[in-house]
């Protein structure tokens, strides 16, 4: 069975499960090369049905500019299309929090995932589910991680979320991206311009993330990993207001709305276990990168 095949039949169960006729379908876009897949399938599936769906866009501030600038292409071809896009954002920017209530997120305290993505999401959903309910579509693949394991969730009786392209592969992810962007016209620039975005690795997550410790991504963009090396040893080393100072020099990556008063110095809620964090490990290994 091939990878499109795997994809056309999870629609096809979740199309007699939830018929768009009582259910509203919504697609959870982020900009990266799953969601970008998921959202070309989903049209190309629903083009084929009749029937119309939303997109939901969460801007978290972390993308890089390039994709972010790709993204907001990418909706405004949906929007002309007929098709619902929504907009949501978190209520504090991840270096406002940062600068005020949390030390850098760790593996066992993910709280920048909940506060800038998971919060947002949740307040439109539960809110749309008002009006009817809602399957979300999300590009979980259980490749990526062994909790990523499910095809449907039941959040409650009028919630429901599906991963559709939950069998497949990095590389077939790219394979479908090339054929879809060719079958759709009006998004026949995406595959292109991902791969360019790309440009080898396998990962599109926040630029500032500190839970990736070997960042490919970023390697080849060493003015991003320069700046992260300096948010965290700013931060760690009590410069917070140099740290505050630099959002000022690069505005469009470092979003803060706080005041300089607000900020907590001396203020470790990671209790300063530097052996324990992989802080450390982070910036010993951008160090010896640049």
């Amino acid at each position: 069975m091939g990878p499109r095949t795997y994809i056309d039949r999870r629609l096809k169960i979740l199309y007699e499960k939830f018929s768009p006729s009582e259910w509203f379908w919504l697609v959870s876009y982020s900009g990266g090369k799953d969601s970008t897949l998921l959202l070309l399938s989903v049209l190309s599936f629903a083009r084929d049905k009749n029937f119309s769906f939303g997109v939901v866009y969460n801007d978290s501030g972390g993308d890089l500019p390039e994709l972010r600038e790709l993204s907001f292409r990418v909706l405004r071809a949906i929007e002309s299309l007929g098709y619902k896009v929504y907009y949501t954002k978190p209520d504090k920017s991840f270096f406002d929090l940062l600068l005020t209530r949390y030390s850098p997120p760790r593996w066992n305290f993910r709280w920048c995932c909940k506060r800038l993505k998971e919060e947002p999401f949740r307040r439109l959903v539960y809110s749309l589910s008002t009006q009817s309910p809602i399957l979300n579509l999300v590009g979980n693949r259980r490749y990526e991680a062994r909790w990523r394991n499910w095809f449907i969730k039941k959040i409650n009786d009028r919630i429901f979320y599906a991963a559709p392209l939950l069998d497949l592969r990095a590389d077939e992810v790219w394979d479908l991206l090339k054929d879809f962007s060719k079958r759709i016209p009006e998004l026949v620039f995406v595959y292109e311009e991902l791969r360019n975005i790309y440009n080898g690795s396998d990962r599109s997550g926040c630029w500032f993330c500190p839970l990736i410790i070997n960042d490919r991504f970023l390697e080849k963009r060493p003015e991003l990993l320069r700046l992260k090396y300096q948010v965290f040893s700013l931060w760690c080393t009590n410069k917070r207001d140099e740290l505050f100072e630099l959002a000022k020099k690069y505005p469009n990556l470092i979003h803060v709305s706080i005041s300089k008063n607000e900020i907590k110095k001396n203020y470790y809620p990671c209790k300063q276990k530097c052996a324990e964090c992989q802080i450390l490990r982070l910036r010993q290994n951008i160090f010896k990168k640049l």
